[in-house]
């Protein structure tokens, strides 16, 4: 048994509009880099860096428990 196959028909070449295009960051990367210096985040991540992190943003456990809940429902996962 054989499938016909049909090619699509060509597609015209897309239309940009240049003066809605965002213009390149001067030194992009070497302010990426001062970012992730000043944050702490340059390189890779280990575990025991990441062990932790964040465990400022609740005042309890029983805080971030409510948190994770709530994400749950809103993903409709509970």
């Amino acid at each position: 048994m054989s499938a016909d196959t049909k090619t699509p028909p060509p597609v015209s070449p897309t239309v940009v509009d240049e003066s809605k295009l965002i213009p390149p960051i001067p030194n992009a990367q070497a302010k990426l880099r001062a970012m992730a210096e000043k944050q702490g985040t340059l390189g890779k991540a280990t575990f025991e860096s990441l062990l932790g992190a964040g465990s400022h943003l609740w005042a309890s456990d029983e805080e971030f428990e409510r948190f994770q809940q709530l994400i749950r429902e809103s993903r409709g996962k509970e």
